[in-house]
């Protein structure tokens, strides 16, 4: 009994020790690093996309976007020089799909950002193309270069026209077997849409639930659905692509999480 009591006060001892050992281990002591890095390299896969829109094929026309790099750390009295480079991943090619007037920016003293000028040469794009610059930081100075973030891969890609708004006559054939139905396609912002039911009838029709609406972009008549909510299936998402047809009908294959999946057949009809 003796014992027992011993090995109960010894444990309840050493968990009120364990937050005063936590605070002298070091755990509340703020980061006092100083390095450098690319500002969307957090993204997914390092990456973000630039849409460009082409203006009745301009071959001179000309977009610009900036390339934030972030001093990350306290602000230094001195400006801090930091020198770009290509990697030779890169399959964007300077003068066709891009111009960078100069590898090396400087943040300012007491700043804590410079934005790289890239040049988008929109006039000389296609939209089968699909270049990717991917710019790595060389060096800057007496200042650290991330690890994790001194590279990131800007998408180059060409927008087309899209006007898809309307509304459509739907057929379905998936696991739930073949669905005819009626959904309404709104603009939300350029290349972006929501559709009144991505299920084309399946929810309403085979469970009596209410229709399951969905974002989706189209590039270039690419459709993708991604990541959409579930509102039937708590929790799960639906995703899904297609393409918009030289005829203007619509085509999405689409699936959930619950494996419950179909190719939706759209066709105007206002």
């Amino acid at each position: 009994m003796i014992k027992k009591m011993f090995f109960f006060w010894a444990i309840l001892l050493g968990s009120l020790m364990l937050p005063a050992c936590m605070e002298d281990s070091g755990f509340n002591i703020v980061w006092t690093g100083l390095e450098v890095e690319f500002e969307k390299s957090a993204l997914p896969d390092h990456a973000f996309t630039e849409v460009v829109f082409q203006e009745d094929r301009r071959s001179n026309q000309v977009d610009q976007t900036m390339v934030r790099i972030n001093l990350v750390g306290a602000q230094l009295d001195v400006p801090v020089n930091v020198l770009i480079g290509i990697d030779t991943s890169s399959t964007a090619v300077q003068g066709v799909h891009y111009n960078i007037a100069d590898m090396e920016v400087t943040i300012p003293a007491n700043g804590s950002f410079v934005d790289l000028p890239v040049d988008i040469l929109t006039g000389n794009l296609d939209a089968a193309e699909s270049p990717d610059l991917v710019l790595n930081i060389l060096d800057a100075g007496d200042v650290k270069v991330s690890v994790n973030y001194r590279s990131v891969t800007l998408r180059i890609r060409v927008a087309c026209p899209s006007d898809l708004s309307g509304t459509y006559s739907t057929v379905t054939v998936g696991t739930e077997g073949t669905v005819n139905y009626q959904v309404t396609i709104t603009e939300i912002e350029p290349l972006t849409y929501r559709i009144s039911d991505i299920t084309g009838g399946v929810y309403s029709l085979n469970y009596g639930e209410d229709d399951n609406p969905a974002i989706f972009t189209d590039l270039c008549n690419e459709i993708t659905v991604f990541d959409q909510p579930d509102q039937v299936f708590e929790n799960g998402t639906f995703n899904g692509s297609g393409r918009v047809n030289p005829d203007g009908t619509i085509v999405i294959s689409w699936e959930n999480d619950n494996e419950i999946s179909g190719v939706t057949t759209l066709t105007k009809t206002d």
